[in-house]
């Protein structure tokens, strides 16, 4: 008995799942960077965010060197599940947590008193439900690590952690996009306006790329190709990692492409050259020996820029 679909599948996402974790390192890399005025809440969440991540990597290819080198030729070696696998579940449920949780907690502090206890809790339930069945499928396949067990298991775990999760992430993606678009509409600043209906953009995308390897996932573990459910499952990890980070990194990004659209056509520089012809009459130019001597004069039009607060944007999350 074997892991149907074979190895091919992992070892493609597997490949996928390292070039995603280049990225999260980069991603870091970038945040510490550019971001070291944050709080250190959010620093020790993306350094546990980027050490579960190469965690994840490391005990991913140690599943793959012992089934494709250690055990290469070995047949009753695919009967049984290396345990780094479950670890990597493991791994994986934490990041998943630790980045819903973190929106979770953004869309609390932000929501209205009187309604964010409603728009919080139900997310919170589907986080916590969603680590229950995902820690009932890795203690069942830790307990009996046969292959044979993983249709039966990820059936009554698997399936309905991943499930519970994307509800989740939708509710956090329409909670922000609500939240974004009410600022909006009761921001007069244009300069809001644009920055808010960015953000929105980038919330539904976040959901949307996350939301499509979690149904897929769905999709070939009811199919029962044991193989496509493990490898989608190395790269659903890495998605939330690198959408957690890009949501940080994108502030600087987009507060610079704003100030640039603002700052566009207010300096200009005039230069008038060859005045004599608008200056029949000679004046503001010196006739030395018949000619007219014309000094290039240079029009220099600035403005200000002014720098204001408004209020809808006082307290807008960056999604």
């Amino acid at each position: 008995m074997g892991i149907s679909g074979g190895f091919g599948s992992i070892l493609i996402t597997g490949l996928i799942s390292s070039m995603l974790y280049g990225i999260t390192t980069l991603q870091t890399y970038l945040y510490y960077m550019y971001y070291s005025e944050d709080s250190l809440l959010v620093k020790l969440l993306v350094a546990t965010i980027w050490i579960l991540d190469s965690l994840h990597i490391s005990f991913m290819c140690y599943m793959l060197y012992y089934y494709l080198i250690i055990n290469y030729g070995v047949p009753t070696a695919l009967a049984y599940i290396v345990w780094s696998y479950q670890v990597t579940v493991l791994i994986n449920m934490l990041v998943i947590f630790a980045v819903q949780c973190f929106f979770a907690h953004k869309i609390h502090y932000l929501y209205h008193r009187k309604v964010r206890w409603f728009v919080t809790v139900p997310i919170m339930v589907l986080v916590i439900a969603a680590v229950g069945f995902g820690l009932t499928a890795v203690f069942v396949t830790a307990i009996r690590n046969e292959t044979s067990v993983l249709t039966r298991t990820w059936y009554y775990g698997v399936t309905p952690s991943v499930g519970t999760a994307v509800l989740a992430e939708i509710l956090i993606t329409v909670s922000l996009c609500v939240l974004l678009y009410d600022n909006g509409l009761r921001s007069a600043v244009p300069r809001t306006k644009r920055l808010l209906n960015s953000l929105i953009t980038y919330a539904a995308n976040r959901c949307l790329l996350t939301s499509i390897v979690a149904i897929a996932e769905l999709s070939v573990n009811a199919d029962q190709q044991a193989a496509w459910t493990m490898g989608l499952n190395f790269i659903i990890g890495k998605l939330y990692a690198n959408s957690f980070l890009a949501s940080l990194n994108t502030r600087q990004y987009l507060r610079s492409r704003d100030s640039a659209l603002e700052a566009d056509g207010l300096d200009n520089a005039v230069h008038l050259a060859n005045l004599s012809k608008h200056l029949e009459d000679g004046r503001g130019s010196k006739v030395v020996g018949g000619r007219s001597n014309v000094r290039e004069v240079a029009v220099v039009c600035t403005t200000t820029t002014m720098t204001f607060s408004d209020p809808a944007f006082d307290n807008t999350p960056i999604p």
